[in-house]
């Protein structure tokens, strides 16, 4: 297939072709393209999220991988990476290979999963991005393994103690104490303050914020309901450095039902769902002159691929074809193919849409639909990178 109009190549934005089956074969001036975006529109490297919760399993009800992936394929998100806290939980070797089997026969975009810890040898030579460490597991005694493995390792910045506590008493200081816990290859998740991005780099780790950290104002009730908690007022403007400093961002997609966000405030469930605003966010913020496209680009596909150590996140000849068509228009976020019909993102004013999202080469999102396209486990090296 050809596509031609503006791309985002090698830190310009080009007029060009760009030639692809599943992956990228070369990039030209001029072509016969099977499709052409106007002078208004963007191709950009395909968004990479490193935090989803797809759901799916036993917790199908919630989420499943069609509804998820489909709902990052309208937000312009060609990859995903899935964190390990389903039913039953991802930690042997057996559960890592039916939940690949789940993604390989369902997802709308290329994926992969993180285990949680584990004290299973095998899952070392299964093909996952990493591990996710949870507070809880900080006291394990498998924890140590984990942190000797190379494989990635993507922290949740809260200590043991922030589980039994009441919401006003997750406090900031057990979201840093958590980094003294770990070493290694080591990338922080959804940090909340810019301390923690602060002591992330001292430390030599990754690091990424999430939106809603930076934009929802305060936890009111349930919907807002988010761990780590959103901090305060003062602390969410130091956390705009975040954009600048950061490694990444990611949307930390956690879905419940809505009659689970109506319980009493007290025993709902946290998270807030919202996978399809991370890239049209972060567009935006280059279309208000806030960034620049080439640090945009570096928050939502540049550094995750880096950090993820995948051939992804940039147009170049020989990358996997995937590739986010934005467009420059004003409108209103709101979910569209997610089981989540309420987030406290919904009617945010936002300036790029996502035109299209191509994934190994197909349109997985056209504008209106999204098509069941395969997706395939970017850490699978038996031939699919």
């Amino acid at each position: 297939m050809w596509i031609k109009g503006k791309a985002f190549i090698k830190d310009n934005i080009e007029d060009c072709c760009i030639e692809f089956d599943r992956k990228i074969k070369q990039i030209k001036k001029d072509c016969k393209p099977d499709i052409s975006f106007n002078s208004s529109s963007l191709i950009l490297p395909g968004s990479l999220d490193m935090h989803v919760h797809t759901r799916g399993m036993l917790l199908s009800y919630k989420e499943d991988i069609i509804t998820a992936t489909s709902e990052a394929a309208y937000g312009g998100v060609t990859t995903i990476v899935d964190m390990p806290n389903t039913k039953p939980y991802i930690n042997t070797h057996e559960r890592v290979l039916s939940r690949l089997r789940e993604f390989e026969n369902y997802s709308r975009t290329d994926y992969g999963i993180y285990s949680g810890v584990t004290n299973d040898n095998r899952v070392d030579e299964d093909p996952i991005a990493g591990y996710k460490i949870f507070p809880e597991d900080l006291e394990k005694p498998e924890l140590k393994s984990i942190l000797s493995s190379k494989r990635l390792k993507i922290i949740h910045p809260e200590i043991p103690i922030s589980n039994n506590s009441f919401r006003n008493l997750r406090e900031m200081w057990q979201e840093l104490a958590s980094l003294y816990f770990v070493q290694g290859k080591i990338h922080v998740t959804h940090a909340t303050n810019y301390n923690t991005i602060e002591l992330a780099k001292k430390f030599g780790f990754t690091v990424d914020f999430t939106p809603h950290h930076l934009l929802v104002s305060g936890e009111k009730d349930c919907l807002s309901k988010v761990n780590p908690p959103i901090r305060d007022k003062t602390e969410q403007n130091k956390l705009i450095r975040a954009l600048f400093e950061a490694d990444t961002i990611v949307s930390d997609h956690a879905p419940h039902t809505s009659k689970e966000k109506n319980m009493p405030y007290e025993i709902c469930p946290p998270g807030i769902a919202a996978v399809s605003f991370t890239t049209p966010f972060v567009y935006t913020m280059f279309k208000k002159g806030i960034i620049s496209l080439q640090r945009a680009v570096e928050l939502v596909s540049k550094n995750p691929a880096k950090i993820l150590g995948v051939n992804l996140g940039e147009i170049k000849e020989d990358k996997i074809a995937n590739f986010t068509i934005i467009s420059f228009n004003d409108w209103r976020y709101h979910t569209k193919f997610s089981k989540v019909l309420e987030t406290p993102l919904d009617e945010f004013p936002l300036e790029a849409n996502i035109l299209t999202t191509i994934v190994e080469g197909k349109i997985a999102y056209d504008g209106e639909e999204v098509y069941p396209i395969r997706g395939v486990n970017i850490f699978d090296k038996s031939g699919n990178t």
